[in-house]
This record gives structure tokens, sequence and C-alpha cells, in this order.
């Protein structure tokens, strides 16, 4: 083997001296000069040579040192707490940086530390100022990508918490993540999927700056968060989704005191709800102010607290169709399927009233109760009125959701107050006028498809027969403001029913 080596350099030797000779030759025999342009070259390519040799001198960094470096300075630049594994590759293309494998962000929760976060692919992109002294190795940005982001009631807390205070000027992207929206039962309630995300200190405007665009429940989505904290603590969040034609803007201010009031609004198509707020006791007091809804100026005003949740809201419509409200929209429905409404820990109060100036509607006022207790939604004690004849009023309602249908079943409890006059409301025949008071039905409403099916009718406590509820299913198009149809479907309900 050392032969065969001495043998290789001594060719090598030879063949490079040999070269060298004639390249002297030439250039005394003719005399030649190397340009300028070979001169750049040359320098051109020795600079790129020693560039290159430069960036991979973070090579050279122990890892255990690299990844206790990178911790550190994340925790005090960012104050992100990353674990971060051993799995540490050092890269200069595109730019010079450490990709780290399988980390985690961790949070302080009870004195104890959990994780809020695993990334998959961590990038610290570096300065490039000195890296033969590696003590000043100083991080530019930082990249997560393929992370999933689990989130409970209490992490937004300390979210709230980290954005009161300013971010580092450098920047933090995410990118192809995910955030899960869970339950104290690691119950997964929603999914939001992240496509690009930064958050920075901006120096010009000097406030932080967060923006995600991103999907939830299918919807494509971009949320924009920034804060100023001088002598007021100041929050402005926009919610827009394109697709739904939805802008939600929310601004709040806190002072020295503590005392928090702000605005918020809500703008769906031509539709806009603007409503002021301030904070007590942990409970948030709002009420609307110059909102509309197409022609509509509707006046609410409610509490709400937060942990846990509990809306307690009441809303005068004015003139307004009541039988629109039961047009559920593909949101709500979606949100429904979640779960996320049927939670134990949300409680919600909201009533509806309203009065409808036309004379030619059946009900002319309405009081709509949305009710969430113990994870059931219902609709119980809700009135549909009419002034002249009498009262339509839900109870032992349940909305759910089952084999992808949204469904209310519910009792109906129809109460004649005065049966002359729905005599001549309907222009009912002499023979087939009976003595009625009260009707009830029990039914099950399919939402999506806008379909009625009854399980049970009882008119004075009495049973009907078979020809009766046949007759019923031609309400099962949920049309009860045509009038003309109404008239006869009931009218002949009333010649049949035997009394």
């Amino acid at each position: 083997m050392k032969n065969i080596i001495k043998n290789f350099n001594n060719f090598v030797s030879k063949r490079i001296f040999k070269v060298q000779n004639k390249t002297n030759d030439n250039i005394k025999v003719n005399n030649i000069k190397i340009s300028n342009f070979n001169r750049y070259f040359i320098i051109i390519f020795i600079s790129i040579f020693i560039y290159l040799f430069y960036l991979l001198v973070p090579l050279l960094y122990e890892k255990n040192w690299v990844q206790n470096k990178i911790e550190n300075k994340l925790l005090n630049e960012f104050r992100i707490n990353v674990s971060s594994s051993a799995d540490i590759t050092y890269r200069i293309l595109p730019a010079p940086h450490f990709a780290i494998k399988d980390s985690k962000i961790l949070v302080k929760d009870m004195k104890e530390s959990k994780s809020i976060a695993e990334i998959k692919d961590l990038k610290i992109f570096l300065n490039q100022k000195n890296f033969f002294d590696k003590e000043k190795m100083s991080i530019k940005k930082v990249v997560i990508k393929n992370a999933n982001f689990s989130l409970i009631r209490n992490d937004f807390k300390i979210l709230n918490e980290f954005s009161n205070r300013q971010f580092s000027h450098k920047k933090v992207k995410i990118n192809n993540s995910k955030i899960f929206f869970k339950d104290n039962l690691d119950q997964i309630l929603a999914i939001a999927k992240i496509k690009d995300a930064q958050l920075f200190f901006d120096n010009e405007k000097l406030l932080n700056f967060f923006k995600l665009n991103g999907e939830i429940f299918a919807i494509p989505f971009i949320f924009n968060f920034n804060s100023q904290n001088e002598s007021k603590l100041i929050k402005e969040i926009n919610f827009k989704s394109k697709s739904l034609k939805l802008n939600v803007f929310n601004k709040s201010t806190k002072d020295k005191n503590e005392s928090i009031k702000g605005k918020n609004i809500v703008s769906f198509i031509n539709s806009s709800m603007t409503s002021e707020y301030y904070v007590k006791d942990n409970l948030v007091f709002f009420k609307s102010e110059n909102s509309k809804i197409k022609n509509l100026e509707p006046y609410y005003e409610g509490k709400l607290s937060i942990n846990p949740f509990d809306l307690d809201l009441n809303i005068d419509l004015g003139n307004f169709d009541v039988l629109k409200l039961f047009n559920i929209n593909s949101i709500f429905t979606e949100l429904i399927k979640s779960g996320l409404l049927t939670n134990d820990n949300i409680s919600v109060k909201i009533s509806a009233k309203t009065q409808s100036k036309f004379s030619n509607k059946i009900f002319q006022n309405a009081k709509i109760n949305f009710n969430i207790v113990n994870g059931r939604i219902n609709f119980n004690n809700t009135k549909f009125i009419n002034d002249k004849i009498g009262i339509l009023e839900l109870n032992n309602s349940n909305l759910f959701v089952k084999n992808n249908k949204l469904l209310l079943n519910t009792d109906l409890l129809i109460d004649i107050k005065d049966i002359n006059n729905l005599f001549t409301f309907l222009n009912t025949s002499k023979k087939s006028r009976k003595l009625i008071k009260k009707i009830i039905v029990n039914l099950d409403y399919d939402f999506l498809s806008n379909q009625i099916r009854f399980n049970n009718v009882r008119v004075d406590n009495n049973k009907v027969d078979e020809q009766f509820l046949r007759i019923m299913t031609g309400f099962n198009d949920n049309n009860l403001n045509n009038i003309t149809r109404g008239r006869r479907l009931i009218n002949e309900l009333l010649e049949i029913y035997e009394g």
C-alpha cells in the first residue's frame, strides 16, 4: 500500500512540474500577459470559494452546544420555550440554517410544563456576520413547518399574556400546520389548518403583528392581530372570510386600572352588527350601536362570561319575518356538527322578539328562545302569536345531528283563544266548524331538507285517525305563511275531525 501511494505521488508531482515548465516556457516565448477578465474571474472564483468555506464553518459546531444555544436564544429573544431533539442538520441553502426534527413548544400550566405544539420541521436561520466566533451566533428568523398545535380553554389565557408583551423584531413563520381546539377532556372540538402565518414586532409602527391564512370547517379565512402597549394596551383583531362574505373586527383598550372597553363590528353580506362593550368582574356587558341587517335596525344587549362560557342575550328584531329565522345556513350547521355548541361547559340563553307589520302573515308576533343547557340545544317556550286567533308554542324540544341531518324534535302546542276568528280567517263552512281549544303535535323537522314528520297528534286530548295524519303531511314543506294552501289543508282536517 505504501509503494502504491509513493508511486502515485511521484506521478502527480512529475505531471504538475511538467505542465508548469511548459506554461513558463510558453509565457516566456510568447510574452503572454494575463488579461483583466481572467484576473477578475480568478478573484471572483477565489472569493466564492472562501465564502462557501466560511458558510460551512457552523458544521464544526458541536451538536449539543448548538441545541442548547438555540433553545436559550428562542427563550430569551422570542419567549418561546422549545424542547428540541438532537437530530440537527446544518444546511447553507436557501440560506444558512439549522434544521431540527421533532421539537416541542412548552408552556407552564399550574407550575408544570406541558406541550402545546409538536413540530416535525423547525428551521433556525442564522445571521452571517461572524461564524468564526460561535458565541456570537445570531438568529435571523424562525420557520416552523408541519406542526400540530393543541389548545384547550386555559391555553388562551397563556397566549393572551404572551401577546401583551413585545414580540421579537425577528420573524417567526409557520407553514402547513394545524391547530386542534380541544375541551378539558382532550376531545377535539374543531381543527384549523394553517397555510402560512407569521408574527413579529413591527419597528416602524411599534406594534406586535400576527397574520394567519388558514381554513376552518372547510372555510378559508384570514386572521390579523396587532397590539400596542404604551400608556394603554390596545389590541385589534380582524377575521375575514371571502367565501362567507364575513368580516369580524374587534378593538379593545385596557388602561392602567385594568379597565377594559372596546368595540366589535361584524359585517356579513349587506349586514353590519356593531357592539360596544366593557368588562367588569370577569363579565362582558355589551349592547348594539347602529346595527343594520338589510332593512332592519335590530337592538340587542346581553352579558357574557368566558370561564365557564355563559351567554345571556336579548334581541329585538323589530319588523322581521319570524319564519326566516329557521333558514339555517351552512356555517351554523357545521358548528352544530362539530359538537362545539353541545359542550357541557357551555351555557347559552338567547331570546329574540319580532313584530310584523304585514297583515297577510299568519304570525304577527314571535318570541324565539334558543337555549343550550348541559350539552343539549332547545327552543323551549318559543311562541308564535296571531293576535286574533291564538298562540303556537314549542316545548320539550331538542336540536341534534343524526345521520348527517340537522333535526328538531319538539312538541307544538296550538292554543286557540278565539275559535270563531279562526273559522272566519279560514273561511270554514258551517258544517265543518267544531269547538277546538288545544292541539298538541309531536314532530321531527329536518332543517336541511325542509321536511316535517308528524309522530303524534292530539286534539283536545283526543287521538286522531290515520286519515287525519295523512292530510297533515301536506304541511311537510314548512311553508306555513302560504295562507291559501294552509287554509285548504286545515279545513280538510276540520271536516274529517269527529270532535
